[in-house]
Formats: structure tokens, sequence, C-alpha cells
């Protein structure tokens, strides 16, 4: 086939990188793409484009972005060529003010407990009319212009607009939980789904019927959840028995969007003894974000603790913040899962799966919706996540940690050890995703 030379659209950002990424796109075996954040630092040093206008970095989901590297990074392992891409990063300037008010808005939500019940009462209506969708078309639909593989889609906005280009695509439905918008194009014999398990299955195929479309069970697989190929290996080396010779290391994290931050500082509050008198240490986990890092240096500094360089394993307390979406998922490999017992986090499709894998057990804030109410009973069925208990977190991590439950185990040594058993199985999520892809390429040659 030959290569065409169609110019980017001259109103988008990063053109000249558009019309490479577009090449890149049709020549891969797994190409990927996902609505999460951007990370333009990071576009401008893999092609040296600079772009005309100054346009500050979102995010909407970190989980978005984590899950699809985590593709990438099983392609690679796999010896797959691969690219991902997300389109937000190629918004023009004059549609970026929809950009902004979407992660604006999710952002106050996040932080606003009375917004987030409206919002949950409006969820689906909210959703179908966000600007967001507008905004990344026309991009979208230009970089994966003459992509003739299936693309996997980390994004249910973006799975939506390749099939109605006429793409093949693997959606891949980012929690055990199913939104109408995944059924949106159900009838279209060119999308398939990839879900974590059987139950998920079941849903999506029940909602796509109830809502009137046709969706044959053999366009549904299971697959697990896609968590980074390289969690497995921090599970192997991890002992479930060191927090008894030193403090308990516990890793407090937020979301994408930033969320619990109110839950997180009354908790850090009342831990603050604990990690003063060297029973807990803490890896603080901002995300991207400035008012976490503010409530964090403030917290270490109204309570006297010492705050830790980022490779100081020792100390009582760290802070973790990137630049953007790219570099705070790095962090989090590096230097937190390695390090961490356990993580006191909503429990989510992105932290909540990859903890474990990394063989942590966890202490759930509040979730944030169904969704994560599904996952929290998950992992409290297979016996690794137990929910944090607020005024009475200390009380609580000194039973867990002390309190035989258990063949002379505490709860907490019992809870690495499922979680190091099961973080085989969790690793191999992606890597099933670019399996699944690569034979329904085969059906299109």
């Amino acid at each position: 086939m030959p290569v065409d030379h169609v110019p980017a659209p001259t109103d988008l950002t990063f053109a000249r990188t558009a019309h490479e990424e577009r090449h890149l796109m049709e020549t891969v075996e797994v190409p990927v793409v996902t609505v999460s954040a951007t990370f333009k630092e990071e576009v401008e040093k893999e092609f040296g484009e600079h772009p005309m206008e100054e346009t500050p970095d979102v995010t909407f989901s970190r989980a978005h972005y984590s899950m699809a590297n985590a593709i990438v990074v099983a392609a690679g392992a796999m010896r797959k060529s691969f690219w991902m891409i997300d389109p937000t990063n190629y918004v023009s300037a004059a549609a970026w003010p929809k950009v902004l008010f979407t992660e604006e808005m999710g952002r106050i939500i996040a932080r606003n407990p009375l917004l987030k019940e409206l919002k949950d009462m409006m969820d689906t209506r909210v959703r179908n009319q966000l600007p967001l969708t507008a905004a990344i078309r026309e991009p979208l639909s230009y970089v994966t212009g003459r992509v003739a593989r299936p693309i996997i889609s980390l994004h249910y906005e973006a799975g939506n607009i390749l099939v109605e280009n006429g793409k093949t695509v693997l959606q891949v439905v980012t929690d055990p939980h199913v939104r109408p918008q995944y059924v949106t194009n159900a009838d279209s014999p060119h999308m398939s789904y990839a879900v974590f398990d059987e139950k998920t299955k079941a849903e999506l195929l029940e909602l796509a019927y109830i809502l009137g479309h046709k969706l044959d069970e053999s366009r549904v697989t299971v697959v697990g959840c896609p968590v980074d190929p390289r969690l497995e290996a921090i599970a192997k080396r991890r002992s479930t028995t060191a927090f008894r010779d030193r403090p308990l290391r516990l890793a407090v994290t937020t979301g994408g969007l930033g969320t619990n931050k109110g839950e997180i500082e009354e908790l850090l509050h009342h831990l603050a003894p604990s990690i003063k008198n060297g029973h807990v240490a803490v890896a603080a986990y901002a995300g991207v974000h400035d008012d976490f890092l503010h409530m964090f240096t403030k917290f270490a500094r109204e309570h006297d603790i010492s705050r830790g360089h980022e490779d100081n394993v020792h100390a009582p307390f760290r802070i973790f913040k990137g630049t953007d979406i790219v570099d705070a998922n790095e962090l989090l490999l590096k230097h937190v899962f390695p390090w961490a017992d356990g993580f006191v986090t909503k429990p989510s499709g992105d932290m909540a799966y990859e903890a474990v894998a990394a063989g942590c057990f966890l202490l759930t804030l509040t979730p944030w919706g169904p969704w994560e109410e599904n996952i929290r009973a998950h992992f409290e069925e297979a016996g690794v996540s137990i929910r944090a208990r607020g005024r009475d977190i200390v009380p609580q991590i000194t039973a867990l940690s002390y309190i035989p439950v258990k063949e002379k185990k505490s709860w907490v040594e019992l809870a690495m050890e499922r979680a190091k058993i099961a973080a085989p199985h969790l690793a191999r999520g992606a890597e099933n995703i670019v399996r699944l892809q690569q034979k329904m390429a085969k059906t299109l040659r």
C-alpha cells in the first residue's frame, strides 16, 4: 500500500508530529489509543517539534494512561512493534477551552462531596455531553486515518469515534463496571471488547440487550486487568515479613483527578504520631496535583516531620509528584510500588489492581462510584483489602500488623502472601489484550 502524505490539519497543536504519528500508527503491529492526559513535553522531546501555542498539561485519568502504557510494555516484551497516542495532545488552541473545562469540572467535583452527589445523579447525561469528545475528534481521526489493523482503545470516547470512522476496535472496559457509553456502537461488527472478568462480560451483554443493541458474546473476551507487567518482578521480591522489624510502609495515594483529598488529609493527621515515633513510614503520592503537594508539605511542616528525598527508602515521610502523567506514573513504578507494604487508596481500576499485582495489601478510602465499589468488594473477598477506619487508623494498623488471625500470622502478612500469589495472574492482563488484538488482526488479512 503506498504511503500518502496528507498534511495534518493546520490548526492542530504539534501538526508535524501528528503527521509523523499518523504514519507510525499505520505501520506498527499494536496501535493503542487512550484519552487520559497530555504530556506535551514528552512529545516535544520525542519529535523535536515546539508547539506554537503554550497550553498547560491536563490530566483526566491516570488509569487510562497507566493501562495503555501497560499494554505497550507488554507488546514490547512480546517483541511486537507498538505505538500509543492520546489525541488530547493535538487539540487546537481554539478547542483547548473545551479540554480545560472538562478537566476543571472533574477536579472540582473530585474535591467536593456535594457536587459529587450531583454528578452521580447526572452521570450519564453529563458524560454524553462533555465537550472533550468534539475537541479530540479531529486529531484522533487524522492520526489514525490510515490504520488498517485493530486499534486497542482504552477509552470509550476514542473507541466510539474510531468505529464511527470505520476502524476495527478492541475496546478495553477499564473497570469491572459497564457504562452505557461502552455499548453505543455495540451493533458494529468492527467493535470487540476486552473485560476484566466473567461478571463484567455478563453485565456488558445484558446492558447491550437492554439498550437495544445486538452484541454476540464472541466479541467479548475476558482478559483480566491491564496492569504493568513490570509489577510481577516487584511482587516476586516482596518480603511479607520485613515489616516486623521496621516501620510499616504505607503509600497514601490519590488518583488522576485528585480524589479523596479531605479524607487523605484527615487520615494523615491521625497517622502523624505513628510517623514521628517510627511505627509507620509514608510515601505520599500527589499525582500531578499542586494542591496535594501543598497539603503534604504543610502536613509535614505542621507536625514537625522531616521530608526525605525521593531516593531515601528509610525516610519516615516522602512526597512524590510528577510534572506530567508520564513522569507521575514512572515515579510510582520506580519508587513507590517496590517500597510499600500497603497502599491507602480509593479502590480504583489502576491503583488497586497495580498495588495487589506488586504484592501489596490495600487499605481503601471511600469509593468514587459503583465501579470502585465492585473493585473493593472483589479485593475484600480475595483477602487482600480492608477499609481504612479514618480516625481509628492507628489502632487499626496495629491490630492488622500484630494480632494473629490465622496460623499465627497477622492480617498484613496474610494479605501480602495472597497478593503475591495473585500477582502473576494479574500481570498477564496486558499480554492477554495484545494476544487478542493480534488474533483479531489475522482475521482482517
